[in-house]
């Protein structure tokens, strides 16, 4: 865990953004959130899997990365595993010789996604995990296979979900990471590059502060200040379901797909609010996204395009301002500013504002548009609609220095 400042890993990661989760495992053909491990290997049986169907589906979505439940609590691994009976190796699909883990980052690489993977620590099948050295050892193992075999990956992913007061080897764990993924980040256990945004709705904190307390970061919603050491630069990543019947598919839960403005507004607190967002679409039993969730996708990706993808103005870099003039008046109604990141986060209170003419003339005025504490990565938001030609973004308060501004974007 380092200090203030971000690692290369870090900041490209923080340039994705927009990410897709794809749990799907044997609690798909049982209808159930977490497995006991004890489920038969013969009922994985994904008749038409189709892992190019979740990756066009992501990048449809505006998404440029994707991460994969290879295995959840149940301990059921989607790759032929030398470690343990309990995979794709025990079903029926694919005669034996089917691989989730490989379809799916074949796929992802084919849409321009960057693929990730998400391997539980908990394992409730392992029969060795009630001792934490063996378990440790067999772990190191599944993700030596996983981390060695499938390619350079974005994000490695660990849930923290059952391992309450468990000890895992994690300097064993950590050393097979950054020997096989140098450039992947790791999210939330052993030493994280990734934080967990602390809810599952998807909403980051309206101040999601990138530099936080190194002691208390697991635990804590967010801190009120941007904090001194001993601080971290740890960027939060915000997840959620698309579907609101779970994290894994569910028959019949066509009608619990989440609105298309229910999900604009988890954009804007997610990625509006300087974090990551991944956003979990469940394939069925046949291995494909249902159809309506496929179109939902489309219908989020068209709709943060429009708000988003053809700024009427942009400008920055600048220390501690950034003056954006448009060259005539316009109507705008929403914006997008950025820190520059790079020497870590420096703004701590910052203000937009836009310049309005008198119709009688005079002196003209600055209308303040919004404002707020921790600016971070990416900071999007509407106000009510203004005619402007002249823009400015500026910090109020900053650490070390003016702050290191990197863009004002203005949209109509």
């Amino acid at each position: 865990m380092g200090g203030f400042l971000p690692t290369k890993r870090q900041l490209e990661w923080q340039e994705l953004e927009f990410g897709m989760f794809c749990h799907f495992g044997v609690n798909t053909f049982t209808r159930r959130e977490w497995g006991e491990g004890t489920e038969d290997p013969a009922i994985f049986q994904p008749a038409r899997l189709d892992c190019g169907q979740w990756a066009r589906a992501a990048r449809r979505a505006g998404m440029r990365y994707a991460i994969l439940t290879a295995k959840h609590h149940d301990g059921f691994c989607l790759w032929p595993t030398e470690t343990t009976r309990h995979s794709v190796r025990s079903s029926p699909w694919r005669g034996g010789r089917g691989d989730v883990v490989r379809e799916f980052v074949d796929a992802c690489r084919a849409e321009g996604i960057l693929p990730g993977l998400y391997c539980s620590p908990w394992d409730r099948n392992a029969a060795c995990y009630p001792d934490p050295a063996a378990y440790s050892a067999f772990y190191a193992e599944q993700l030596r296979e996983l981390l060695g075999g499938y390619g350079p990956l974005a994000e490695v992913w660990f849930d923290g979900a059952g391992s309450e007061g468990y000890v895992y080897d994690w300097t064993r764990i950590m050393a097979v990471v950054r020997e096989l993924q140098p450039e992947a980040v790791v999210f939330n256990m052993g030493d994280p590059d990734v934080r967990w945004g602390c809810n599952e709705t998807g909403y980051g904190h309206p101040d999601l502060w990138t530099v936080v307390d190194a002691s208390r970061w697991e635990t804590v919603w967010e801190g009120a200040e941007a904090l001194p050491p001993p601080g971290v630069y740890m960027p939060a990543e915000v997840d959620t379901t698309l579907n609101r019947a779970g994290w894994f598919w569910h028959p019949g839960a066509e009608g619990s797909i989440k609105g298309l403005d229910e999900l604009v507004g988890i954009y804007y607190r997610s990625v509006g609010h300087g974090g990551n967002l991944l956003l979990n679409a469940a394939p069925n039993r046949d291995g494909l996204l249902e159809a309506a969730e496929v179109a939902r996708l489309a219908e989020l990706g068209d709709e943060i395009h429009r708000r988003f993808g053809a700024p009427l103005g942009e400008a920055g870099p600048g220390w501690g301002a950034i003056e954006l003039d448009l060259g005539a008046p316009a109507l705008v109604s929403r914006f997008e500013a950025m820190e520059d990141l790079r020497a870590g986060e420096t703004v701590q209170e910052w203000v937009l504002e836009a310049q309005v003419h008198s119709l009688r003339g005079g002196v003209p005025a600055w209308h303040r548009l919004a404002s707020g504490r921790a600016l971070g990565h990416k900071r999007l938001g509407d106000f009510a609609p203004i005619r402007a030609q002249r823009f400015r973004l500026f910090a109020t308060r900053s650490r070390g220095g003016p702050g290191r501004l990197r863009s004002l974007r203005v949209f109509g």
